[in-house]
């Protein structure tokens, strides 16, 4: 009998346990280069202060000239899991220094626009916007609204704070909305 010796059936389950820790290892290994390889094919966008500066997905090919315009329409597709721009048909831009709508044209189904506190000086690129019908963009620089005069599916609109706004367009729009136009006080009734 050798006393220096384990018995067997200990090197045996030193060996196990070896083997089970290298099969663990190499488990591990090979999920973690999973994830990195996934991580590289993955597409991603760049945002800066929360707005989304670039989004390479697919579905987000809708490009407009404001930067501000452009970040929200990339948050509406991004958030609402949209598919293009044919599915937007809320979209809330409060607050974004937004100067332009070029562009906007491409959201076809377009049926609420928030434009609140941006930096508009005329709602021109509405005209394009075959069902949209509701409107807030108060506190904006406008000054021309012959754009949103223009489209006929409109049922409400707010324009508070726009000191700008000829008064007889307003009328024009206030015959045609009623009680469903929030106008600057200047030009109210």
């Amino acid at each position: 009998m050798h006393f220096c010796q384990p018995p067997h059936s200990t090197r045996i389950s030193a060996f196990a346990g070896h083997a089970s820790r290298l099969r663990l290892l190499a488990i591990i290994t090979l999920a973690v280069g999973c994830v990195l390889l996934a991580g590289c094919s993955r597409k991603f966008s760049v945002s800066v202060n929360e707005q989304v500066l670039y989004d390479p997905r697919p579905g987000h090919v809708v490009t407009v000239a404001d930067a501000g315009l452009q970040s929200c329409i990339n948050v509406a597709l991004r958030d609402g899991e949209l598919a293009g721009a044919n599915d937007v048909q809320i979209l809330a831009c409060p607050a974004l220094e937004i100067e332009t709508l070029g562009g906007i044209g491409q959201l076809e189904n377009l049926r609420y626009l928030d434009l609140a506190g941006n930096q508009l000086e005329h709602l021109d690129e509405l005209r394009r916007l075959r069902r949209l019908s509701s409107v807030n963009a108060p506190n904006n620089a406008l000054n021309d609204i012959s754009g949103l005069l223009a489209v006929s599916s409109l049922t409400s609109a707010v324009l508070t704070g726009n000191h700008n706004i000829p008064c007889q367009q307003l009328d024009t729009l206030a015959q045609r909305l009623g009680q469903n136009l929030i106008r600057p006080a200047q030009c109210a009734d």
